[in-house]
């Protein structure tokens, strides 16, 4: 059994779902094949006027444990050609996580920062052995594909879009619930008495507001939950709140 990592970007048009859904709909297609979803996480790129994308220039990542070949997610790369909103240029990356050099962890940080080419993305996969797979279009999407690819690897720079539970919590939770999906609570304690108050909770059935919208942090490979004391709620709630594009 491996850790694979399958990034795929640039699958939606502006009218159509956004990639963060299609990345669900096709882990729930692989964890039909007797395989466990380990989480998908949402990675975020330079937005630069140079670089065409549809919302907000980012890339998705399913982290799934797998039993069998590679070759055999071939029905995920046909999946996601079929699914792919019309005038997109999806593309995807299938690789094992040990598999994932420091050369592609560091494309995945230039991509946050830099313009890159797909010719670029085409040479660093091809010389390291990795399925990188242009599906219609222009095929761009493989840019951020491979970065995704890359970030999930170096572990310290994304968001979950979904665990197995994640978005089965309720308004309400308590830290069992979260310890049970894997989430590693991450308390921002106030200043002052508040702090103080605060604190206490943490060790005396402390309880979180999830305000309907759970997204933890990529951190240290684990998915790191920030969250923040709040006295009008009597609670902690998270720090990162929803602000846009409801599909993700």
């Amino acid at each position: 059994m491996a850790i694979v990592l399958i990034g795929i970007d640039d699958t939606d048009n502006d009218t159509s779902p956004g990639t963060g859904q299609i990345a669900r709909r096709l882990a729930q297609e692989i964890a039909q094949r007797n395989t466990k979803l380990l989480g998908i996480t949402r990675h975020q790129f330079l937005v630069d006027d140079r670089i065409p994308y549809t919302s907000h220039n980012s890339g998705a990542c399913i982290a799934i444990d797998w039993s069998s070949p590679l070759s055999e997610l071939q029905f995920a790369i046909d999946l996601l050609t079929e699914w792919a909103a019309e005038g997109s240029d999806p593309g995807i990356c299938i690789v094992a996580r040990d598999q994932v050099p420091s050369r592609i962890m560091e494309w995945g940080w230039a991509a946050t920062r830099e313009v890159l080419t797909k010719d670029q993305a085409i040479a660093l996969a091809e010389s390291n052995g990795i399925c990188l797979q242009a599906l219609g279009g222009t095929g761009d999407g493989i840019i951020s594909a491979l970065a995704s690819v890359g970030l999930r690897a170096d572990g310290n720079e994304g968001r979950f879009l979904d665990l197995p539970g994640l978005r089965l919590l309720g308004e309400l939770v308590g830290i069992e619930e979260l310890i049970e999906i894997g989430i590693h609570v991450d308390h921002h304690l106030p200043k002052g008495p508040a702090g103080s108050l605060a604190a206490k909770t943490v060790h005396n059935g402390a309880k979180y507001k999830t305000l309907n919208w759970v997204r933890p942090r990529l951190l240290g490979g684990q998915p790191v939950w920030p969250v923040e004391w709040s006295d009008d709620e009597y609670a902690w709630i998270p720090v990162d709140r929803k602000k846009s594009r409801p599909l993700e």
